[in-house]
């Protein structure tokens, strides 16, 4: 039976699900009244069905329709078709590195959960809010969760 590291050679436990500091809803300043929502899953399975100890973290967002630049009002709520999704591999409680690139950015955007929210290094803050169901589409119900 292997054994447990301990100490300092210890890994520390990652948070999944509600647990975990980053999982929930935030208000982009880039985009404000914009879908940003934030869950935190355990790393697919593997082929010999083993599982890395690394999460992951899957953002769906919504950037607006463009008649009122980045900004989104109750009116604007997106479709299913709307929506974009990217995701990033939590690195600890505190630090998460996000593959913008589906969305023409970064690969490996660094970000840090501060308390209440998540700092990226070009200063951009996503704030954590209470949830945000006005945000997501109507017909979206698999989004409308209470985290």
């Amino acid at each position: 039976m292997a054994s447990v590291p301990q100490g300092a050679n210890a890994i520390p436990s990652l948070k999944v699900g509600p647990a975990s500091p980053f999982a929930g809803d935030y208000e982009d300043p880039n985009h404000p009244g914009c879908l940003r929502q934030v869950k935190v899953v355990g790393a697919p399975l593997r082929a010999d069905g083993t599982r890395p100890n690394t999460p992951v973290m899957e953002i769906t967002g919504y950037d607006g329709n463009g008649s009122s630049g980045n900004i989104c009002t109750e009116a604007d709520r997106p479709t299913r078709s709307d929506l974009w999704k990217i995701q990033g591999k939590v690195k600890s409680n505190s630090e998460v590195a996000i593959d913008f690139s589906p969305k023409g950015g970064p690969s490996n955007l660094i970000g840090t959960f501060d308390g209440d929210g998540i700092v990226f290094p070009d200063g951009n803050k996503w704030t954590k809010v209470p949830s945000t169901n006005n945000r997501r589409p109507k017909d979206m119900t698999t989004l409308q969760s209470n985290m």
